[in-house]
């Protein structure tokens, strides 16, 4: 009789037991399962065309192009530096939502671009005071109007300058919307006024960590980027780096390219009989499914001429005239 009543009191702790594991066993099967977080305002976009050609300036003055979006994620809008309410409003909140994405540990934060389309009134000088507002790492984008619609044209970006009141005043209708441009100068997504800063927290690093898990499967990854400073008195700076080709085929980087610099160049340093030569090399190849690194004493990158008040450089990499990615770093301590 005892062995009877103590089996008959083990069966209901034995059946909590199989409940409680079949419950996680169905909790941890729904997790597996559970499709991953998706941005819930932002529309992504379909792979765009490059954009077209355009002679701008930024916001220190320099003569930039479509270029100017490559090598970094950018959130874009367009809007005039005399308005008095949506666009100061949206800048506040995009740099309220870098703020709180920094304050969360996220390194890789988009760059706010403010691209006018009251060129008549916003020169480089009053874009640079007026971005500076709204946190550092901002870039001002101003020009000629026929070169403007080109840029708002490819991006279908609407704007209207309105009738001038006898003071002389007008204001300009314009697209509320903020565009996220991706690393390769590319439209990939689009957040829809009324903006708030807890939209763009959430959505952003879903849709930047997506494209790095591409990247890791595109067919060239650069990674260990270091571009120094030049020394004092001098031109030159050295850049280093690791080439990873993901693909079944030779990959033939033949040039190198920025608009920071004046020109850069591909050369290897080579030690024979304690004599240290230098030498331009016409190519670099990284072979199939195999890596390349350059660095101090061995393949470098030698810049020259860096254009003044940059602290960050693109570099764009060509197999002839392909362009086969680009990225943007910023420019180091010796």
């Amino acid at each position: 009789m005892t062995e009877v009543c103590c089996m008959a009191s083990i069966r209901p702790f034995i059946a909590l037991i199989l409940l409680l594991a079949l419950g996680t066993g169905v909790y941890v099967a729904l997790r597996m399962s559970a499709p991953p977080p998706q941005p819930t305002t932002a529309t992504l976009l379909p792979a765009s065309d490059a954009l077209p050609d355009v002679a701008l300036l930024d916001h220190n003055g320099n003569h930039v192009g479509a270029e100017v979006f490559d090598g970094r994620w950018d959130l874009v809008f367009f809007g005039f530096t005399h308005c008095p309410d949506i666009c100061p409003l949206t800048l506040q909140v995009l740099a309220d939502a870098r703020r709180q994405m920094r304050e969360a540990g996220i390194k890789d934060l988009p760059r706010i671009v403010l691209v006018s389309v009251d060129p008549e009134r916003d020169t480089p000088e009053s874009l640079a005071s007026y971005i500076s507002h709204f946190g550092d790492d901002n870039l001002g984008i101003t020009g000629a109007l026929p070169e403007i619609r080109k840029l708002t044209g490819a991006l279908g970006i609407f704007f209207d300058k309105q009738m001038a009141d006898e003071s002389g005043n007008y204001g300009v209708d314009h697209s509320a919307v903020v565009l996220l441009m991706n690393p390769g100068g590319r439209l990939r997504a689009l957040f829809s006024a009324p903006h708030e800063a807890a939209n763009f927290v959430h959505d952003l690093p879903l849709i930047m960590s997506e494209a790095r898990a591409e990247e890791t499967r595109a067919p060239l990854v650069v990674r260990d980027v270091v571009v120094t400073g030049s020394m004092p008195g001098m031109s030159m700076s050295a850049g280093y780096m690791t080439f990873t080709n993901n693909s079944d085929a030779d990959i033939r980087i033949t040039r190198i390219s920025s608009p920071q610099f004046a020109a850069v160049e591909m050369h290897e340093t080579m030690i024979e009989n304690d004599v240290a030569k230098m030498r331009a090399i016409d190519a670099i190849i990284v072979p199939a499914n195999g890596s390349v690194a350059m660095q101090r004493g061995g393949k470098h990158l030698m810049l020259m001429q860096q254009a003044e008040g940059e602290d960050s450089v693109t570099l764009n990499f060509w197999s002839d005239d392909t362009l086969l990615l680009s990225l943007n770093t910023s420019i180091a301590d010796r």
